[in-house]
Formats: structure tokens, C-alpha cells, sequence
């Protein structure tokens, strides 16, 4: 893989940084004392050539270190088996009290992305560009409270708002267009579990407007396998 955009002129020099990849718990009995938990869901809005990786920095933490930051994944799935990665999946995970902040995306390309990164250049049956992309200082977080849930929404990979995405062209969109994709944050429809209701409800994210998801459809409507309509 090769990052583009200002970043690659430093690639030989960056050192990608290990995660930690949270694995998502069954109850509120599974948070340990003085941790807290989160909920939250990693989706892209449309089939992707490779699965989607997202990374949060702990406020206050370095980036280079791994118990500073988080990654989560999202596989592709088996759309004609109805498994995608457009679905909302919303998992809880225990996590030590803080503020996690975006940090950044990307998709086939399993590192975080150095700072200017615009996208990622991968060559596997070809050469083409995956969406990938470094967020600054102003970008959506949550906070992690000892005891208490967080219910932190829907990270969902998205096109531009109004980007002319339809079941025939979404493949070709998300391979064509790479830069279009960014994060937008949603609220979680689905209700949480029984099995964490015990746990009183932590802050609500910071999702600054420009991050704001720009889908209202609610879920993947009947028919639709490669994309998540932007209204249904």
C-alpha cells in the first residue's frame, strides 16, 4: 500500500502505530470496576473493496503509543448472503474512562494513516485508490465514564451528501471516487440491550456539524444489497 496526498512524501520515515482492538462484551456484569462502556457501530455506506478500519485517540494520549488508541473493524461480508457491511452492528465494548477522538479511516490499508492523508493507493489485481483519510483536532468523540454507558451512534463511512449512488453504481462510486468518502455520525435506532440497562446512560458523543451523517434512511431497504440510500 501506498498513502496519497501530502503524507506519502513521509511515509519512509512513519512508524504505524499498533491498536487496540476492543472485543465487544454480552452484559453490563462484563465492565470491570472502574471501567465504563460504549456502544457504537462501524459501517460504511456502501460495499467497499476491503474491510473498513477506524481509529479513535485517546484525548491527551500519543498517537504512536498503542494504549492511546482504539481500532475498530468492519468486514464486507457476503452481500448476496445478505451480510454486508452497510447494516448498522451495533457492539459494546468495556473501555478505561476518557474522551476518544476520531482519529482516522481507512479501507484495505490496515495502518493508521499519517498526517495529510487523503486516501490510500493499494495494488491487489490492479492498482486503485481505497478511502482513507487522517481527521485533525475538530472531528466527532465520545467519553468514557467509570460505571455508565455511552451510547456513541452510528460511525458510517458515507459518500458527499446528494452523491448519485444507486444499487447498480455503488461498487464502481466507492472505487471511482474514494475521496468523496468520509465519517458521519447517527444516532443508534436499534434500542440497547436488556443485558445493559443496568448500566446508567453516559454523555452524549460531540459530533460537530460538519461530521453529522447526512443519510435519514433508517436501514437498508428491501432490494438494496450494495448501498444505504441517502433518503429512502
Amino acid at each position: 500500500m501506498k498513502w496519497t496526498g501530502l503524507a506519502w512524501l513521509l511515509l519512509a520515515a512513519a512508524t504505524p502505530a499498533l491498536a487496540i482492538e476492543p472485543s465487544p462484551i454480552a452484559s453490563a456484569g462484563e465492565v470491570k470496576a472502574g471501567m465504563g462502556a460504549v456502544r457504537l457501530s462501524v459501517q460504511s455506506q456502501t460495499q467497499q473493496m476491503g474491510t473498513l478500519h477506524v481509529w479513535f485517540l485517546r484525548v491527551g494520549g500519543d498517537p504512536s503509543r498503542k494504549q492511546d488508541l482504539l481500532e475498530f473493524e468492519r468486514k464486507v461480508g457476503v452481500p448476496i448472503a445478505g451480510v454486508n457491511m452497510i447494516d448498522s452492528k451495533p457492539r459494546v465494548y468495556a473501555l478505561r474512562p476518557g474522551r476518544y477522538r476520531l482519529l482516522g479511516h481507512g479501507v484495505k490499508c490496515g495502518a493508521v494513516p499519517p498526517e495529510g492523508t487523503t486516501g490510500c493507493s493499494v495494488t491487489q489485481y490492479g492498482t486503485y485508490e481505497t478511502p482513507a483519510l487522517r481527521y485533525g483536532d475538530i472531528a466527532p468523540s465520545f467519553e468514557v465514564v467509570a460505571g455508565r454507558l455511552t451510547d456513541a451512534g452510528e460511525f458510517i463511512l458515507e459518500a458527499a451528501p446528494n452523491s448519485p449512488i444507486t444499487e447498480e453504481s455503488a461498487l464502481k462510486i466507492a472505487r471511482k471516487n474514494p475521496r468523496w468518502f468520509r465519517i458521519g455520525v447517527r444516532p443508534i435506532a436499534e434500542p440497547i440491550p436488556a443485558s445493559f440497562r443496568a448500566l446508567p446512560a453516559g454523555p452524549a458523543p460531540d459530533v460537530p456539524p460538519g461530521f453529522v451523517s447526512a443519510i435519514q434512511c433508517p436501514k437498508r431497504p428491501k432490494g438494496a444489497m450494495m448501498y444505504l440510500p441517502f433518503i429512502c
